[in-house]
């Protein structure tokens, strides 16, 4: 057992003594792990422990801040039901994070969260309960924070769903070109500057208070949705590091592209990916099922534009981590990040092929 690691547990308000510290996930920004503890009478606890990137995430307390007051605002809503939900653990000096200097004098920062059991995650699925069970989670999340005040939201990541920006970082990227990959990837370059447009459209609607800002997830993976291992109803929706500002638009087309795309993102073979339609109902379905009543008419027009809008922007941010270097997300290999950009541009034609 990594005892210092052991050591950093113990400054949480956790029962029980530590017995075992395992790897947990397969997250590619933060390091996880479960702890078991044992109490009296061979009773156990289990907790989910996690190391934040900060390269991904700046600020982890502004980013503690909004995943404390939300998981508040959702435990006020549904303690009476038998729903589980997640908790934050606090330190025994009541903060959110333990900070922590490692043996360089850098910070690390740390957290805890209850574990649920009897939960399983998929990574991806094409059993159509599954699909539609996770989309009505995240609905059902989104439902849940409908009357959540937006002014006490912080911005953890500036303009992590601003497409707009992105393009335009991406093109200053290009241009710097501090690892000297461009020269590389000139046909993936040219696809992307050819969609400019569609870069701008949901920000610009925004802009123009056509679109109305909401409490989202920012991050609606299939496996961000913990299912009940027996029945696979979802149970409570996880990895809340991106709760911000936007517009549901934005989880769901997220939540399309992940969930109903026939490929997995480090695919190095991706010439037969495809958007399965018959899951694309089925989300769809399960999505609405919860936000049906609450959206507008100007958010349904988009909700197709939307998974195409959503598929771009994940190409390009592989794409600029790959010209910057690959400071943001993990890779097991040199060329990790321009295989999942290529795969996310050959879904970005599918799905604009099936768009209609």
């Amino acid at each position: 057992m990594n005892e210092n690691l052991k050591n950093i547990i113990s400054q949480f308000k956790i029962s029980g003594k530590i017995i075992s510290i395992e790897a947990h996930g397969n997250g590619i920004i933060n390091n996880t792990f479960v702890v078991t503890c044992e109490i009296n009478n061979k009773m156990y606890e289990k907790y989910l422990f996690q190391k934040i990137n900060t390269n991904a995430f700046k600020d982890p307390f502004r980013l503690m801040r909004n995943i404390e007051k939300v998981t508040n605002f959702i435990e006020n809503k549904i303690k009476s039901s038998k729903r589980p939900f997640l908790r934050v653990i606090l330190t025994k000096n009541n903060t959110c994070l333990y900070e922590h200097c490692d043996d360089f004098g850098n910070k690390e920062y740390y957290r805890a969260y209850n574990f649920i059991e009897d939960s399983s995650v998929y990574n991806k699925s094409t059993d159509p309960i599954i699909i539609y069970n996770a989309a009505k989670a995240f609905g059902n999340f989104q439902k849940m924070l409908i009357d959540y005040p937006i002014e006490d939201i912080e911005e953890t990541i500036p303009n992590f769903h601003n497409t707009k920006e992105r393009y335009k970082n991406f093109i200053k990227d290009i241009e710097c070109d501090i690892k000297k990959r461009v020269s590389t990837i000139t046909k993936e370059i040219e696809v992307i500057i050819k969609n400019q447009d569609k870069c701008n459209l949901l920000v610009d609607l925004l802009d123009k208070n056509i679109l109305k800002e909401r409490v989202i997830h920012n991050d609606t993976k299939i496996n961000n949705v913990l299912m009940n291992k027996n029945t696979n109803d979802f149970l409570t929706v996880i990895d809340l590091d991106t709760i911000m500002l936007g517009t549901p638009l934005y989880d769901y087309g997220d939540g399309v592209r992940s969930a109903c795309s026939a490929v997995i993102k480090n695919d190095q073979n991706p010439n037969s990916i495809t958007i399965d339609m018959e899951l694309f109902k089925y989300y769809t379905d399960g999505y609405l099922s919860e936000m049906a009543n609450y959206l507008s008419q100007v958010e349904i027009n988009y909700l197709a534009d939307s998974i195409l809008i959503m598929t771009l922007e994940l190409a390009i941010r592989f794409l600029n981590d790959y010209i910057n270097g690959d400071t943001y997300f993990k890779i097991d290999y040199p060329d990790h990040n321009l295989v999942r950009a290529r795969n996310q541009l050959n879904l970005f034609k599918e799905i604009e092929s099936k768009l209609p």
